[in-house]
C-alpha cells in the first residue's frame, strides 16, 4: 500500500494563510496582511515568498502592469495537501481538489473572489466601529449545507448587535450579465421562500436578500422587476446596491437600497 507523503509543519501564520486562500480562493496581499491583522508588510511578503516557493501556494502577478497591479494567490498542490492533513473539521476534501482547476479560471473570476473579500473587510470594519459581531461564510464554507439555498449565495452572513438582536443575509454578486440572469435568480429566492426551506428547518428569520449589481442600469431593472414580484410575507426583503458604490462606499446601510412592494 502507498504511504502517504507527510508534508513538513508550516509557521501557524503560514497555516493561516492557507486557510484564507480556501475560503476565498484569491486574495491579494493587501487583503491577507488585513485579515491576519499584522502590521509588518515585509513579513507577508516572506511567508507568501517562502508558500510559493515551495508550492503551498501559487502566485499570479504580471510583471508588465508592476507596482501599480498586486500579485494575487491561491492554494497550490502542496497547499492541498497540508490541508488535507490538516484536522481542522471545516476543511472538506472534496472542495479542496478544486485546486486543480485554479489556474486555469478566468481574471473576471478571480476579480470576484477579490472583491467578495474586500466586502468581507469592509464589514469587519463596519461591525468594529459599532461593537457587533460579525459571522461571514463563503461558498466554500456553505458547500454541502442543508437546506441552504441552490445554487449556494456568494456568502451568507450574520450582524449581532450590542443588544442581542441579529440580522440576517445572503448576498449575490453579478457581473455584467443579460437581465434574464438576474431575473432567475430573484425568482430562484422567491421559490425558495415560498417552498419554506429555511423557515421549516431553522427558527430564525429568513434573511434579507443583497444583490450587488454591475451597473445602475441593471440595478434599476432589477428594482422594478423585484416590486412586481413581491407579493410575499413580511420578512421578505430584498436590497440592491452596485459594485461601483460597494468599491468606494462598503456595504452600508447608505449604500443599499431596499425593494418596497408597491402600494405600500
Amino acid at each position: 500500500m502507498k504511504q502517504q507523503t507527510k508534508i513538513p509543519k508550516l509557521k501557524q501564520r503560514q497555516t493561516e494563510i492557507l486557510h484564507l486562500l480556501y475560503t476565498y480562493r484569491f486574495l491579494t496581499r493587501t487583503q491577507i496582511q488585513t485579515f491576519l491583522h499584522h502590521k509588518q508588510f515585509n513579513r507577508i511578503i516572506i511567508w507568501l515568498n517562502d508558500l510559493t516557493k515551495q508550492n503551498y501556494i501559487h502566485r499570479y502577478y504580471d510583471q508588465k502592469f508592476a507596482p501599480s497591479t498586486p500579485a494575487i494567490y491561491s492554494l497550490g498542490l502542496n497547499g492541498r495537501k497540508y490541508l488535507k492533513q490538516d484536522k481542522d473539521k471545516k476543511i472538506n476534501k472534496t472542495v479542496l481538489d478544486r485546486v486543480w482547476r485554479e489556474s486555469k479560471l478566468t481574471e473576471i473570476f478571480k476579480a470576484r473572489c477579490i472583491f467578495l473579500a474586500d466586502i468581507h473587510l469592509s464589514l469587519l470594519s463596519l461591525t468594529e466601529k459599532t461593537k457587533a459581531t460579525l459571522h461571514f461564510y463563503t461558498q466554500t464554507d456553505l458547500y454541502g449545507m442543508d437546506y441552504m439555498i441552490l445554487d449556494n449565495p456568494d456568502a451568507y452572513f450574520s450582524i449581532e448587535e450590542e443588544d442581542g438582536s441579529t440580522k440576517r443575509y445572503f448576498l449575490d454578486m453579478f457581473d455584467d450579465v443579460r437581465p434574464a440572469i438576474l431575473r432567475g435568480r430573484v425568482r430562484q429566492y422567491l421559490a425558495y421562500y415560498d417552498k419554506n426551506y429555511w423557515q421549516n428547518h431553522t427558527d430564525k428569520p429568513f434573511p434579507e436578500i443583497i444583490l450587488v449589481c454591475p451597473t445602475n442600469t441593471l440595478k434599476n431593472h432589477l428594482f422594478y422587476y423585484i416590486q412586481k414580484k413581491l407579493e410575499r410575507g413580511p420578512d421578505l426583503n430584498f436590497y440592491l446596491t452596485t459594485r461601483e458604490l460597494v468599491k468606494t462606499k462598503g456595504l452600508t446601510k447608505k449604500t443599499l437600497q431596499k425593494v418596497i412592494p408597491k402600494g405600500e
